[in-house]
């Protein structure tokens, strides 16, 4: 996983972005499980699209229902397993969906 040294992006066009913070976008991939209730998770290959200090965009090949916790193991092992919570997915124009996740970590600090 490489952060892009591109500059911050900002998407006006979008209304339901909602974010507060920068990001930054990102090129990479990870494993992720997305659970819901007891029942075992779902193990699901991503794509990493964009980072901020609150959360992590990630393009994933299924649907995932907000709400849902997932655990992110980024490809790059200079970046540490990620935790949080399912906030947003969208349909995307490439076939997949864009999910927005909520960083456990963000919370602790905020």
């Amino acid at each position: 996983m490489r952060l892009a040294h591109a500059e911050v992006e900002t998407d006006t066009n979008t209304q339901t972005d909602r974010r507060r913070t920068p990001r930054r976008q990102m090129q990479g991939g990870a494993m992720a499980v997305f659970s819901t209730g007891l029942g075992a998770g779902m193990l699901v290959r991503v794509s990493l699209l964009d980072a901020s200090w609150t959360g992590i965009g990630v393009r994933s090949p299924v649907a995932v229902e907000p709400g849902a916790c997932v655990s992110l193991v980024p490809d790059d092992a200079m970046w540490p397993r990620q935790t949080g919570l399912v906030v947003r997915c969208e349909p995307d124009s490439e076939g997949g969906y864009r999910v927005g996740l909520l960083s456990k970590r963000s919370k602790a600090v905020a």
